[in-house]
């Protein structure tokens, strides 16, 4: 059997990150064409950001159950087809209310991908790869950021106003839909993941499943064998009840997205250029072509962590980023506040992004993945998925506002918002410090490590 390159496998599971983040940079660079074409008003600008939100959250919410219902693999390809739907609808809305339906539906394959993606690698990498297969997606979600940055800013410069306000947002979401194709196309290629196979008992198909991905026969037998000593004894139709270890890795799917989006990292994302306006004092021009700079640091970001994540781990790499998340919003909440505002700050912006690229992006979501055990792997991914989007919208919501608040901007300059997101990074650091360490682990010995905290079969 020829098996499959698991680093060819994880850059198609990528796509779904390069997918969300050209659609957040392109979102982002779009909102003032939509805010005219469609005449919202500026307090309401929160509300065209979020819409697809309310889909994330749903996406998130059944694609737990339906990625144990009919594998991985249908899910992310139902996803993506129920993806260029939403945004063929969007393309064509002439009315703000079928703009919000076609954002919701595109949203609902965001949060399904958002779930069933990173849970796919996590499954079929074997324990020796697994840091760095996940953390490819952080690549592509660089390459997103960049391209979307990239093509807003030329549709910035080369298209009148009124052009883009008409015509312009269009094209830029159009992309998307091209982009989805392709990404339809190339999971049509995906084997299902063998853990599945395992939890619906065919254990033949989990054997070849495996063989794919195993570099030795040695290999193959010795995971299997993991994989059925800790397939649940009862039907696979006996719900599994939350209790001794699971409660605590459910803790972890609960409590690290709201440290995720509390490092305020979709805020910049969303209104990059809106910050960048306000830092530089370059004009919409400069502020755009700065933009792209956020993906080239997330890049880097990238690099290093796919160099780094199986060397160092996923505890220490999560340190290191989170601390300096919070020394970079931190100087850039001090900077704000005493109205020194220069391209250093800039500057502090992009090394924020690399450290959050290195942590909060790409090590999170493999650690979420792979340190909850198989039996309820889909089901602690949804919890996190919905409350990262919860969590999202909350942010990128309040943060307009918070910024546009009388009080808050002549008491502290516009940095109030960054000092919640530094101190909030602050508090993280500790509590990773209690975190068990993955890195090396087949996904059946990280079960065995919860079972130690109190059995639940």
């Amino acid at each position: 059997m020829k098996r499959k390159n698991i680093y060819f496998v994880a850059t198609i599971i990528a796509l779904a990150g390069f997918i969300f983040s050209y659609d957040s940079a392109n979102l982002g660079g779009s909102v003032k064409y939509l805010r005219e074409y469609f005449n919202i008003p500026a307090d309401k600008v929160g509300i065209l950001v979020i819409a697809s939100l309310i889909g994330n959250f749903t996406g998130s919410l059944f694609a737990g159950y339906f990625s144990d219902l009919i594998g991985r693999k249908k899910t992310l390809i139902y996803a993506v087809i129920l993806g260029i739907i939403g945004l063929s609808i969007t393309v064509i809305s002439k009315s703000l209310t079928l703009f919000y339906i076609g954002r919701i539906i595109f949203g609902i394959s965001l949060g399904s991908l958002f779930v069933a993606a990173p849970m796919y690698i996590v499954e079929v990498s074997p324990a020796s790869k697994r840091g760095r297969t996940g953390a490819i997606r952080q690549i592509l979600l660089a390459f997103g950021l960049i391209l979307g940055y990239t093509i807003t800013y030329v549709f910035e410069r080369i298209f009148s106003l009124e052009w883009n306000i008409i015509t312009g947002w269009r094209v830029l979401i159009g992309f998307e839909i091209l982009f989805l194709c392709f990404m339809l196309i190339a999971f049509f290629t995906l084997s299902e993941s063998p853990r599945w196979l395992i939890m619906k008992r065919k254990d033949q198909d989990a054997k070849t499943s495996l063989a794919e991905f195993l570099d030795s026969p040695e290999r193959v037998e010795l995971v299997y064998s993991e994989m059925l000593a800790n397939r649940p004894k009862q039907s696979e139709n006996t719900k599994i009840k939350i209790r001794g270890g699971l409660t605590y890795a459910l803790l972890i799917c609960a409590i690290f997205p709201i440290f995720r989006q509390l490092s305020g990292v979709n805020a910049i994302t969303y209104y990059a250029q809106r910050i960048f306006a306000t830092i530089s004092k370059g004009g919409s021009n400069l502020a755009y072509f700065q933009s792209i700079f956020i993906g080239v640091s997330e890049l880097a970001g990238a690099i290093f962590v796919v160099t780094f994540a199986d060397k160092m781990g996923r505890k220490l790499l999560l340190m290191i980023g989170v601390l300096g998340m919070f020394f970079s919003e931190g100087l850039v909440t001090y900077f704000l506040y005493i109205q020194k505002i220069d391209m250093d700050v800039s500057y502090l912006i992009y090394i924020y992004n690399f450290f959050f690229t290195i942590s909060a992006g790409a090590m999170l979501t493999v650690y979420i993945s792979e340190v909850v055990p198989t039996v309820i792997r889909s089901k602690g991914n949804s919890l996190a998925g919905m409350i990262n989007w919860l969590t999202d919208g909350l942010v990128i919501y309040s943060f307009p506002l918070l910024n546009a608040n009388i009080y808050l901007t002549e008491k502290f300059h516009g940095s109030f918002s960054f000092g919640i997101f530094s101190i909030s990074m602050f508090i993280f650091f500790i509590v990773i410090l209690f975190l068990p360490e993955t890195k090396g682990k087949t996904l059946e010995e990280i079960a065995t490590y919860w079972k130690s905290k109190g059995d639940w079969e």
